[in-house]
């Protein structure tokens, strides 16, 4: 298995590889969710930070860590727009355009204040 097969196996995407060269990348998983990944020679850690996970992959194989996530009035009203969102999108409807804006906007900052 290599790096890609596993970020497909995981979250059923495909993302370009790019260089080895310890960098930050975002790819998108879904309309809720984006990724990371980080790569470093044959070592790679991926995840998503709404999922609250990281993998680590070594070149053969990948584990799972859970990471601890915070907590806070303003991280609890995010995670309900989070919510209704994916509530709405679960029915198989549409986001309206502002209401896509706006969960893009509660996914940004989730990303960052957890």
């Amino acid at each position: 298995m290599n790096l890609q097969d596993a970020i497909y196996q995981q979250y059923g995407v495909r993302v370009p590889m790019g260089i080895a060269d310890g960098r930050h990348r975002i790819f998108k998983i879904d309309q809720l969710r984006n990724g990371y990944l980080l790569r470093l020679g044959v070592f790679a850690c991926f995840g998503s930070v709404i999922d609250g996970e990281s993998i680590i992959f070594d070149g053969e194989r990948y584990w799972e860590r859970e990471t601890e996530q915070n907590d806070s009035p303003k991280i609890r009203q995010e995670w309900l727009i989070w919510e209704a969102a994916r509530a709405v999108l679960a029915d198989g409807k549409r986001l309206s355009r502002a209401d896509s804006e706006r969960l893009a906007l509660a996914v940004q900052r989730l990303e960052a204040w957890l």
